[in-house]
């Protein structure tokens, strides 16, 4: 009985331990240009990892769309980014936390 005792404790202690465990948190971002912007394929940089904006909206298109700059699976913080399309260059941070952010460069 005394065992049965100790051993439910230690599982009681380890299942609080587990509970507390700090979990990183992931996210994700797109970049994505107006239709008639006439910025053309614009190359987007975070971390050094690349992404193409190659296509334009005329609103913002949410993640999942086709033809935007993804970033996925982003741990959660601030990033910096740049991007340029051959004449124009942008430049910035974004905060990546749990779901997706969505950035118009105009």
């Amino acid at each position: 009985m005394q065992q049965l005792m100790k051993l439910s404790m230690i599982i009681f202690i380890c299942f609080l331990q587990l509970l507390s465990c700090n979990k990183k948190k992931y996210g994700d971002v797109i970049f994505w240009q107006k239709t008639g912007s006439g910025f053309g394929i614009t190359n987007v940089t975070i971390n050094e990892h690349k992404a193409d904006i190659t296509e334009e909206y005329n609103l913002d298109p949410g993640c999942g769309a086709s033809g935007v700059a993804v970033f996925t699976n982003l741990e959660e913080g601030v990033y910096n980014y740049t991007a340029f399309d051959g004449a124009q260059s942008w430049s910035g941070m974004v905060a990546i936390s749990e779901g997706c952010v969505s950035i118009e460069l105009n």
